[in-house]
């Protein structure tokens, strides 16, 4: 008797599950998926079970998936795997059911059984997380758990006197402050519910549409399939808000397509990849980052995602401006008019796919929780996917939807655990608010400094970790050091955001470009370098957030008009500026790429009015330059217009 293979198989990093195995991988998968749909909308069991299920579950999944070492069992679970499931099941298991008794009677007291537990829960969480996500997140987990014991080694203000072994454990397993935290129960509460979302609103035929449409939107451009790449991942990014997830599933049509029209393979996977990072902070949805912001800021989740409109828009002008000026810097066309769909036939079969995330925002706005809209959305979608024939979601495609959202899953969530111990060892130790003081004496108060520093140190965190993994270890050490020196709590927090984003595309550890170059055949390295250029504006944009906030909507609205017009120009020139080109000549000298860099960084920065003055009058200086028009020059002396009229007259 064989399994069924309607579910078809399950792969990763050398394993594939098929008959049985895939069976159990997928009834698993469903059952996780279908529970936090339930307490979606109709309000969760308990915080216990709430926190415990999603890490359990994902582990299982993982240990299942994921095999321990190259040489393990190809297409089934080794015994250890079974064993490590075992682990998960039993230590998890043993929180959800003991977690009031120890609040109630074993506060600073723990039993042989919860420290025992928790050692094994420890173990748990940092293997799940290196099976996915390899060593780097895994290292920096041990590091931070064994700061804990030899504290006294630490240097200067970061050093502590150092706890013992069993109240690490305590601390780690048995509160909800550590491995069984905030984080988990945003993961759990928030984002795990959006990515079912993501996968019932794919199946019913959405991502299929969003690629229609921005192929009909823009595809007979110059350079069209790298802006339909730009616009098909900002529709689906903000619906993932994974990067290499964006990568996998846009990048297999759109970067094929880049090359057969001209672009080099590490350009067009470049390009996938910048703007499939770009998708992790487009609203309406935003992924996994806008919660946990917003449950760090204590801001409501609609809040965060407004502020966020004009500079992820911004954003995405610079990468089609980018795009733009490549195509007419190769003299490359647009796709035929036979290989793209008309654009009012494409809305007609498929507008519907807008009233989902439609849904959502209605609730959003009238007070109900992300949750709720996830559940609604999901419900939506179901239903408006019977609108078609073939489009129609049955039984299978429900499970399916279900198997796919937990299976995605498994990539994000499977650093949670290792998160939250790292987390309570920061604030365990306090590091936190001593990290933060030291940011701020090495900086020496200065504002720019502290900034690029904050940046640097994202970039170094992020290498090897996903955007939101960097962003919590940030927000806790480095987001403090801007908010003391003066940037508003959410801004200090987006600047942090944006430049874990950044780490996506920054060699030599850039995962995104990683994906993309596979799907390329191109170097990675070259890929990341690319992908950096295009999406130049996200080393900025942080910036901007301290020295321009009404892009965040902050101040008046001259503020933020000023703000937004002056980035609008700004963006232009530093366009132009990278590509060595305007939007009607092929090429430009060094003097007008040097003369329209300047006007970038005074219109990106802006300090003063005579600072945006000059910016503006640089920008059409470089113009005039780079277009071979007469630039006014200053006024000569009477006696020195004399002589040369003497001399003309001679």
């Amino acid at each position: 008797m064989t399994a069924p293979t309607w579910f078809g198989e399950f792969s990763a990093k050398g394993r594939t599950l098929r008959g049985w195995w895939a069976l159990l991988y997928a009834g698993v998968a469903a059952f996780f998926a279908g529970w936090y749909m339930y307490t979606s909308g109709f309000g969760i069991e308990s915080t216990e079970s709430n926190r415990g299920f999603y890490l359990l579950f994902t582990s299982v999944l993982v240990f299942l998936l994921y095999p321990a070492r190259k040489g393990a069992p190809a297409h089934r679970p080794s015994l250890f795997d079974l064993v490590m499931c075992a682990a998960a099941v039993v230590s998890v298991g043993y929180w959800m059911d003991q977690y009031i008794s120890y609040a109630m009677f074993r506060v600073s007291a723990p039993n042989t059984w919860d420290l025992t537990m928790g050692a094994i829960c420890i173990v748990v969480m940092l293997e799940t997380t290196r099976r996915v996500l390899g060593p780097a997140l895994l290292v920096l987990g041990l590091i931070f758990l064994v700061q804990l014991y030899y504290g006294q080694w630490l240097p200067g203000k970061l050093s502590h006197p150092g706890l013992t072994v069993e109240r690490i454990i305590e601390f780690t397993y048995s509160t909800q402050e550590a491995i069984f935290g905030v984080i988990t129960a945003t993961f759990a509460t928030f984002v795990f519910p959006f990515m079912v979302f993501g996968a019932f609103l794919e199946r019913s035929g959405a991502g299929r549409f969003f690629m229609d449409l921005a192929t009909a939107l823009t595809g007979r451009w110059r350079g069209g399939p790298a802006k339909i790449a730009t616009m098909t991942s900002a529709l689906f990014g903000s619906i993932s808000g994974s990067s290499v997830a964006n990568v996998v599933s846009t990048g297999a049509f759109t970067i094929p397509l880049m090359k057969r029209i001209g672009f080099r393979p590490h350009v067009a996977g470049g390009i996938e990849a910048i703007a499939s990072t770009g998708g992790q902070f487009m609203p309406p949805i935003m992924g996994a980052g806008v919660f946990i912001l917003a449950t760090l800021t204590e801001s409501s989740y609609l809040g965060i995602a407004v502020m966020n409109i004009i500079p992820a828009t911004l954003f995405f002008i610079f990468v089609l401006l980018m795009v733009d000026l490549e195509a007419v810097r190769t003299g490359m066309k647009g796709m035929s008019r036979e290989e793209t769909p008309d654009l009012w036939p494409v809305l007609k079969r498929g507008w519907h796919f807008f009233i989902p995330l439609i849904v959502i925002v209605g609730l959003l706005f009238n007070g109900y929780s992300p949750e709720v809209g996830a559940f609604w959305g999901s419900v939506s979608a179901l239903v408006l996917s019977w609108l078609r024939k073939e489009t129609r979601m049955g039984p299978r495609d429900i499970v399916s939807g279900l198997i796919g959202g937990a299976h995605a899953n498994t990539a994000a969530g499977a650093a949670i655990g290792t998160l939250g111990i790292i987390i309570g060892g920061i604030v365990l130790s306090g590091l936190g608010l001593k990290f933060s003081a030291v940011l701020v004496d090495f900086s020496g108060g200065m504002l720019l400094l502290a900034a690029l520093l904050v940046m640097l140190i994202s970039v170094i965190i992020g290498m090897g970790s996903s955007t939101t993994g960097s962003y919590i270890i940030l927000s806790v050490v480095a987001a403090p050091a801007l908010i003391k020196l003066g940037v508003p709590t959410i801004a200090a927090h987006l600047v942090v955001f944006y430049a874990a984003c950044l780490s996506n595309i920054t060699p030599p550890v850039c995962v995104s470009a990683f994906a993309a170059a596979a799907i390329a055949g191109s170097d990675p390295i070259r890929t990341g370098v690319a992908a950096l250029k295009y999406g130049a504006m996200l080393v900025l944009l942080p910036f901007s957030f301290i020295y321009a906030p009404g892009i965040l909507l902050y101040g008046t609205w001259w503020d933020i008009v000023h703000a937004t017009a002056g980035h609008l120009v700004g963006l232009t020139a530093l366009a132009m500026a990278l590509q060595g080109c305007t939007f009607v000549t092929e090429r430009m000298g060094l003097a007008p790429r040097l003369v329209l860099f300047a006007a970038s960084v005074l219109l990106l920065f802006p300090a003063h009015w005579w600072v945006d003055a000059g910016g503006l009058v640089l920008f059409a200086a470089g113009l005039a330059l780079a277009l071979g028009l007469p630039v006014p020059r200053a006024p000569r002396s009477s006696s020195t217009s004399q002589n040369a009229h003497r001399d003309r007259r001679i």
